[in-house]
């Protein structure tokens, strides 16, 4: 942040040099997708390992609003065995092709194409609450998808033709999911809740825009199969749009870190307690107290990059 209060920028660190760097810029972009990998109540993901809802956290540390957090969507074909592949997307196409869900008696509980979350809810009551799911040797549980009913009603040859990825997914594991049914269980998919945004993509700080997953209620609290195309082919394109329009209009001002000052006094004032010690890059805003703890070194500036470099080191008394 600058001192009038305006997105300046971000604090990176990478992970090969352990430098961290603080780049300055006139608008700043939050692209960092959802949250999958919080395993919210321990179930599997179909996310990548770095949806972690950090551009989440930034945001709301720099006042950023949210909303819809309690909302997550389960897809409910994700795999449940094998465990290499567990959370795995099993595509609704395949229960679109004839694919049925069935419980450990070959049984049809569920339509197979009903909206996701009436899916899912019903996946997970077979399982947990029926006791109609099947165990697996980890302990997980899921019910079978009927994946050779697809080849009976279309021809031989038609799942791993019109499958080919799938198909290949399961082989390696020396599963022919054109003879041997799946065994699927609904996975942590898609976040609805996100950073609030305009119809700009911005946010209530100035200069700090949002596109994609990243972003909160664009879809209500339960996505349509396929509407997240939005998030990149619109929204994406208007953050863009506009972050760049911003940033020929606007001047910087000194770099400052006090809105986490602000945050610190948020949690006073509501009873949180934490010794967790947010790093400190800016020489001016170094308070004495932990001048021990956290001191800098090797402060210089990139020419023409708009680049701060510093590196940290934490000297931990109680370490």
């Amino acid at each position: 942040m600058d001192d009038k209060g305006r997105c300046a920028g971000a604090i990176l660190y990478s992970m090969d040099s352990e430098e961290f760097f603080v780049v300055k810029a006139k608008s700043t972009l939050i692209a960092t997708g959802g949250y999958g990998r919080l395993h919210i109540r321990g179930f599997d993901t179909t996310n990548h390992y770095g949806s972690t809802g950090d551009g989440l956290v930034m945001a709301y540390r720099a006042g950023a609003k949210l909303m819809y957090m309690d909302s997550v969507q389960y897809h409910p074909t994700g795999v449940s065995f094998p465990e290499q592949i567990a959370g795995f997307l099993v595509t609704e196409a395949i229960r679109g092709a004839g694919g049925q869900p069935l419980n450990k008696e070959g049984e049809l509980f569920v339509f197979p194409r009903e909206p996701r979350d009436i899916e899912a809810s019903a996946i997970i009551r077979e399982c947990v609450q029926n006791g109609g799911g099947i165990p697996t040797p980890s302990g997980r549980v899921g019910v079978w998808l009927d994946s050779p009913l697809i080849d009976m009603l279309h021809g031989e040859g038609y799942t791993e033709k019109h499958f080919p990825a799938m198909y290949r997914q399961f082989i390696r594991y020396g599963i022919d999911i054109a003879k041997l049914p799946m065994l699927i269980y609904p996975s942590l998919h898609y976040q609805n809740g996100g950073i609030e945004i305009n119809d700009r993509c911005e946010t209530d700080i100035p200069g700090l825009y949002v596109a994609g997953e990243a972003t909160g209620g664009l879809h209500g609290r339960n996505r349509l199969m396929g509407n997240s195309v939005l998030d990149y082919n619109v929204f994406g394109r208007r953050a863009g749009r506009y972050a760049g329009e911003y940033a020929k209009t606007v001047k910087l001002g000194k770099l400052s870190l006090a809105h986490l000052d602000s945050y610190e006094k948020e949690l006073a004032n509501a009873g949180v307690k934490t010794d967790l010690v947010t790093p400190v890059l800016l020489p001016s805003y170094a308070p004495k107290d932990v001048k021990k703890r956290q001191l800098l070194r090797g402060n210089n500036v990139l020419q023409g990059s708009s680049v701060l470099q510093n590196r940290l080191f934490d000297e931990r008394p109680d370490a």
